[in-house]
């Protein structure tokens, strides 16, 4: 399990970055990544899972300041608990659903377009000065 998570979450992005360094340079493109609160708040019984993502903020901020001078901006995107089929056993337990929706201030599990839009708005030149940042799609989770 340590070693899935840390290839998936971590090792992947990082050889896909490794591997658009070209195109990016050429183009001044930039990277956008995700990560998960997960990698802010640490969660009993998924401590692969929680190093990986926080891996990933860091890995993805060190490359931000690497990269600055090429003109490519390198962010990361940190949702709460998303609606995917992935996650529909979780949602399908009444008591892990109520435990989720209690520690979104917001009130409501995340949708795949709650995510879309901050790659959106960081792949887009609206964040033309935003890099190394973790943007928080959590729906105040972490805020307290």
């Amino acid at each position: 399990t340590w070693q899935q998570h840390l290839g998936v979450n971590l090792t992947g992005p990082m050889l896909v970055t490794h591997a658009a360094l070209p195109h990016l340079r050429e183009s001044r493109g930039n990277v956008v990544t995700i990560s998960s609160i997960a990698g802010l708040r640490a969660q009993p019984y998924q401590a692969a899972y929680c190093a990986s993502k926080a891996g990933v903020i860091m890995l993805m901020k060190s490359l931000a300041l690497e990269l600055a001078a090429d003109g490519i901006r390198v962010n990361t995107i940190c949702p709460t608990f998303i609606r995917t089929h992935l996650g529909a056993q979780t949602l399908e337990d009444p008591e892990k659903r109520a435990w989720i929706e209690d520690k979104i201030k917001l009130g409501r599990v995340g949708e795949i377009e709650d995510v879309m839009g901050a790659v959106v708005y960081l792949a887009s030149e609206a964040s033309a000065l935003v890099t190394g940042t973790a943007l928080m799609v959590d729906g105040g989770w972490t805020a307290d």
